[in-house]
């Protein structure tokens, strides 16, 4: 591999953006701000080029070899002269290539097309950049470090809300009363929320789905709680600080669920066990999620895998409707998939997930969901909360 990180022979990278929401920007520099900045990688060299506000702070802060201020490269004279920000930013990117002999650059996908349409007008020859997220697949010890810090945060949130289960009673109508109110998935979700950000994470709203809302994997839940009925509680935060995300689902219950529902946990459990065991350097994603599928269809339930539905004339998908997991990084969904889509061997310092779950509109939904990391030997498990379907 090259200095960057990328295949030999591949061309200077040009990046533009900021490092909150690109976050091959922020793998590539470790700098963390708000606006768009530049960043080169030419030579073995990487390049940042930024403002005064954050001159200052990227010198300290970031892994680049140079960091300039855009005003050295006219900034101030071309917004004085009424240049648009997207010319401003073009124009600069076009200087800075220029005095480094560059005619032709990589950009990644998400480029600004306006400022593409610039740098092209200028003479720059652009092409999307191949390989970008292999750059963050194999993860480094401090990222390993940082996910696991964001899964140690993310169960301490996790058993917050359990104990609040456990410490609800339950109403005639079997209806969950936590300190003298009904207790909700919106209160549950305030007090996972609450934990979370007291070590440092956010997020999107965590998925507590009760019941039937359940059967749909992505359904964040809402309305009162009830006993006996499975709540799906998948939490999946970014730490603040390292920007590294956490996955982990577990199934709940308030007392004894109805007897189809633990079945569909002991298959989901099982089926969890088989895709961990089969973790390895070499295995595809695809054949780990064909295993899972196996354990499951013969357990009864269906797949989406051709051949895998039962009953072809029901119209209502069940059974187990998803992927078996993706790699977590700086984004919760990335490569590699654990899925029919995961065709490129696993490899080690990979971090994915193992997440099975079994739906049905009729009974509500199961999912298991842990984080690891392909290791020499196999994969080390980075979650620690247990499975417990009853608390």
């Amino acid at each position: 591999m090259s200095a960057s990180g990328r295949e030999n022979g591949s061309g200077p990278l040009l990046f533009y953006g900021d490092s909150y929401r690109f976050p091959d920007i922020y793998h590539a520099t470790g700098f963390l701000a708000p606006d768009p900045f530049i960043t080169l990688e030419h030579d073995g060299e990487r390049v940042i080029v930024t403002n005064s506000l954050e001159i200052g702070r990227a010198k300290k802060q970031s892994r680049a070899g140079v960091v300039r201020n855009v005003d050295e490269l006219g900034q101030r004279e071309l917004t004085a002269a009424g240049a648009s920000p997207d010319e401003s930013a073009a124009t600069v990117m076009a200087r800075l290539l220029k005095e480094r002999g560059l005619s032709r650059v990589d950009v990644p996908r998400y480029f600004p097309i306006a400022v593409a349409d610039r740098l092209r007008a200028a003479g720059i020859e652009l092409r999307v950049a191949d390989g970008l997220d292999a750059r963050r697949r194999t993860k480094r010890a401090d990222e390993i470090a940082a996910l696991e810090e964001t899964q140690r945060a993310t169960e301490v949130a996790w058993e917050r809300g359990v104990d609040a289960i456990r410490r609800a009673t339950v109403k005639s109508d079997g209806r969950l009363e936590l300190d003298g109110g009904t207790f909700t998935v919106e209160r549950l979700r305030a007090i996972v929320d609450a934990e979370l950000l007291m070590n440092g994470c956010s997020g999107d709203p965590p998925i507590l789905a009760p019941g039937k809302q359940a059967a749909d994997p992505h359904q964040i839940g809402t309305g009162p709680l009830r006993a006996r009925e499975a709540i799906v509680m998948d939490i999946f935060p970014q730490h603040r600080a390292t920007r590294y995300f956490a996955d982990m689902t577990r199934t709940v219950s308030k007392g004894a669920p109805p007897d189809e529902i633990v079945r569909m946990y002991d298959v989901t459990k099982r089926a969890q066990d088989a895709g961990i065991a089969a973790l390895r350097p070499g295995v595809t994603g695809k054949e780990v999620h064909e295993l899972v599928e196996d354990v499951i269809y013969q357990a009864g339930y269906d797949t989406l895998r051709p051949g895998h539905k039962r009953r072809p004339d029901d119209p209502i998908t069940r059974g187990f409707i998803h992927g078996t997991g993706h790699g977590v990084g700086l984004e919760i969904h990335e490569a590699p998939s654990v899925g029919r889509a995961g065709t490129k061997p696993l490899a080690v310092g990979d971090v994915v997930t193992v997440e099975p779950g079994i739906y049905d509109p009729d009974i509500g939904g199961v999912r298991l969901e842990d984080m690891l990391v392909i290791t020499e030997d196999g994969a080390r498990n980075l979650t620690r909360a247990p499975r417990e379907l009853v608390v």
